[in-house]
């Protein structure tokens, strides 16, 4: 089985999936010429991080706000914890979104899309031979296209994450793989 490592990030392959800041990385397995397409956000801070990084605001800004509370200005108390119950709550929303995943798989005969969030997921299969990728232009200016896989009327967007550049590239792996014969 080979493994290798695309479009950023280290070569550091954890447990058949990946961590730190890889976006997409392919493995190929030779005993079943299948091959793999695992995707996930770039995280920039790992959720240790970000706890110790919000408890450490938190004490900032509580300390902060006692000065001002002892020195008379106690409205300064509710604001610093909605500011406070405002910022984990950002940082709460974005770790989740950290926390997607995408696998595609490319056998012989089909085409495996499982995606999900922490474990939980959902599946789609295609058969191979009338799987296309395609890249849709976006609805909006400004927005990034969509990259679709697509069979029979159904699609499952790929990477919605990704940035236009990684989804081209991305794309032309797709359909290089989907033509590939065994």
């Amino acid at each position: 089985m080979r493994a290798s490592a695309r479009y950023c990030g280290s070569s550091a392959w954890a447990s058949g999936f990946f961590r730190g800041i890889r976006v997409v990385a392919t493995q190929f397995d030779s005993l079943d010429a299948s091959r793999r397409f695992m995707i996930r956000p770039n995280c920039s801070m790992p959720w240790r991080a970000v706890k110790r990084f919000y408890f450490g605001m938190v004490l900032v800004s509580v300390g902060i706000a006692s000065i001002f509370a002892f020195h008379g200005a106690w409205m300064i108390l509710p604001f610093a914890g909605l500011e406070m119950l405002a910022l984990g709550s950002a940082l709460y929303v974005v770790a989740l979104r950290g926390c997607r995943w995408q696998t595609i798989s490319i056998r012989s005969n089909s085409v495996d899309i499982a995606e999900g969030r922490s474990g939980n997921g959902r599946q789609q299969t295609f058969r191979r031979a009338w799987a296309q990728v395609d890249m849709q232009p976006a609805p909006v200016e400004g927005h990034p296209a969509r990259l679709v896989i697509r069979s029979h009327g159904q699609a499952v967007e790929i990477g919605s994450y990704l940035n236009e550049t990684e989804k081209l590239r991305l794309a032309q792996e797709l359909r290089e793989a989907l033509r590939w014969q065994d």
